[in-house]
């Protein structure tokens, strides 16, 4: 059996030998990270009001986050995820509140914040061009 010789960096980053090749994170992977841990953050911490059963389902779409944050393809499919979830949450909470004229809750922006940054992942490109 042959030997092969071990690959050298690439230079990016400064880095010599093989020690970070390939662990780059995208935007998306990074977001879905980053939206995973403020979700947990909001569902644990007191500060924000929430019944106990937005806090079960903010902790459970955080902890989803940070599991489908190690690929790519994942990161995406939960930014589409949060997207339909709390996309829909919203719209129901706006349709039962009385109207769309109304001050919105601190649940209805929570929801509208959750699917925008839902949004942000599913369509954000992967890495920036130069």
């Amino acid at each position: 059996m042959r030997k092969e010789a071990p690959v050298k960096g690439t230079g990016r980053g400064g880095a010599k030998g093989d020690a970070g090749a390939g662990t780059r994170l995208s935007r998306a992977q990074l977001l879905a990270l980053i939206v995973g841990t403020l979700q947990i953050v909001v569902g644990m911490v007191p500060v924000f009001p929430l019944p106990p059963g937005h806090q079960t389902l903010h902790v459970c779409t955080g902890l989803a986050g940070l599991v489908l944050a190690w690929k790519h393809e994942h990161a995406r499919l939960y930014g589409i995820a949060l997207l339909l979830l709390y996309g829909k949450l919203l719209i129901t909470d706006m349709d039962t509140s009385g109207g769309w004229l109304q001050l919105p809750t601190l649940e209805t922006v929570a929801y509208g914040r959750t699917a925008l940054a839902g949004l942000v992942i599913a369509f954000v490109p992967a890495f920036s061009r130069r």
